[in-house]
């Protein structure tokens, strides 16, 4: 027989890329000793009130030759922030909701988006600090630095975040701050933009970018100024009311674009994160039956499991 003994198709195994994708969390097993890993926090909320746009869940995005462990390894998916997560002011709950920490194992850990500030009655509200900062509220709430990069180990020393931006006055025609974003600060109104991860397919995270900053609120008839696009969180624009961000990509929700109602109706929600693992040269196309010969080949090449 020309399939060696074997009665039956026969398939040709190939090498190739294996990504993992998790979209909540899990238990990862390596098929390789090494491989590339991203981690992406959950985006924070924007504000209410003609508040501050988010800033995007922290990343940590490792170089290709990063080492697996051996072990099943813990994955957890942080989810975006909203009305249910901590809040930067405990006795304010207009302002943004912080995003979710999103961790592989103990190793990688990507802190999650700071929320949007807005105001309240001591004052025009400060973004919170996270994996990337939020915007403040407009008239002088000051934008949040990130933390991803100052975290310990990997995660810091992988990690990428942006700041979020000082709202400007007056309180009757200025405007709030946006929020960083994973590949850089905010700018002005708009959201810090989104960092790609070439190593993972385009099709996974908002065209292959993660974790933008939320654009800043505005209201235009009140006197304010348009807010900025997003940086690939939720879309800004003018006084519309909010803009979500995008699920499984950590992106921030963006400010809430009237004075009226407050969080969480007119605050955009945070994305949830993702944790993804690319490993290089995994046997594929291994179902049917194998030849003989190429059992023999892949048992000493040691690509056979």
């Amino acid at each position: 027989m020309s399939n060696g003994g074997f009665i039956g198709p026969t398939v040709a195994p190939s090498l190739g890329d294996l990504v993992t994708a998790f979209t909540g969390s899990g238990t990862f097993t390596r098929s390789k000793t090494t491989g590339t890993v991203g981690v992406i926090g959950g985006g924070g909320q924007g504000a209410g009130n003609l508040g501050g746009g988010a800033g995007g869940g922290g990343m940590v995005y490792t170089p290709t030759s990063y080492p697996l462990p051996a072990s099943p390894t813990t994955i957890t998916v942080g989810g975006g922030g909203g009305p249910g997560t901590p809040h930067y002011t405990p006795d304010n709950s207009d302002n943004g909701g912080d995003g979710v920490d999103s961790s592989f194992g103990t190793a990688l850990i990507a802190k999650g988006g700071g929320g949007g500030g807005t105001y309240f009655s001591n004052g025009h509200m400060p973004g919170a600090p996270g994996g990337s900062g939020g915007g403040g509220r407009r008239n002088g709430g000051s934008g949040a630095g990130q933390t991803q990069t100052g975290q310990p180990g990997d995660s810091g020393t992988y990690g990428y975040g942006g700041n979020g931006v000082t709202g400007t006055a007056p309180d009757s025609s200025g405007r709030a701050g946006a929020g960083g974003g994973s590949n850089g600060n905010g700018s002005a109104g708009t959201g810090g933009p989104a960092k790609a991860m070439p190593a993972f397919p385009s099709d996974y995270g908002q065209s292959g970018a993660y974790a933008g900053g939320g654009g800043a609120g505005g209201s235009v008839p009140q006197g304010g100024a348009v807010c900025g696009d997003s940086g690939g969180g939720g879309a800004g624009g003018g006084n519309t009311p909010y803009g979500n961000g995008q699920d499984n990509t950590g992106g921030a929700g963006k400010g809430g674009g009237t004075a009226t109602p407050v969080a969480p109706a007119s605050a955009g929600l945070g994305g949830s994160g993702v944790v993804l693992v690319t490993e290089a040269d995994v046997l594929q196309n291994t179902s049917g039956v194998w030849t003989l010969a190429d059992v023999v080949t892949n048992k000493k090449a040691g690509t056979w499991t």
